[in-house]
């Protein structure tokens, strides 16, 4: 018995492999596009004071890279004022408690924007162990598919999210820029 007891674990082990692999690319790429749509509100929120010369844009390309996704380009974006600038830069797609994290970076300090749950109000870290009800798991993740939204993340301890939206970006950067 021992014999075929040990080969259907580990028939049932390559299954369970090959079920919750994941596809690495697709995610770096999935991860490029939220970067992208993030940089696109960015820019919807500051062509206003952009046209009114207030402001300008620089890109500059950046590689990064991350366990499991790997060396990928990407751009960091720079807001010059008169007399200074401030960096908004990707951090990851691999964050605890987040789906992804791009900073701000003023004299002031810096800003951190997350994607997270469109519902989240605050980081929530949920620990699974596997104790032989795999099965229970796989129904909990398949009913719950929540939508990602970039929001901001208040300084710890008590860290909550903010909704971006044009105000609330228009506060966190005068945070960073303001004297």
């Amino acid at each position: 018995m021992g014999m075929e007891n040990l080969e259907e674990f580990l028939k049932r082990k390559k299954k369970d492999a090959e079920r919750n692999k994941i596809d690495w690319e697709q995610k770096k790429q999935q991860w490029l596009a939220e970067i992208a749509e993030f940089y696109n509100q960015v820019k919807a929120f500051l062509a206003p004071l952009q046209e009114k010369g207030l402001l300008s844009l620089d890109w500059e390309e950046v590689k990064k890279y991350e366990e499991y996704l790997g060396e990928y380009a990407t751009n960091k974006l720079y807001i010059n004022f008169p007399n200074q600038k401030v960096v908004i830069e990707p951090i990851g797609k691999n964050i605890i408690g987040a789906m992804g994290r791009i900073d701000m970076i003023g004299k002031n300090g810096n800003i951190k924007f997350l994607l997270v749950d469109k519902e989240a109000e605050s980081p929530k870290v949920t620990v699974h162990f596997n104790d032989g009800l795999s099965k229970g798991l796989e129904k909990i993740r398949e009913t719950k598919n929540p939508e990602y939204v970039w929001k901001i993340a208040t300084p710890p301890p008590n860290i909550k999210f903010i909704d971006l939206n044009e105000d609330s970006f228009s506060d966190a950067l005068l945070e960073v820029i303001a004297e």
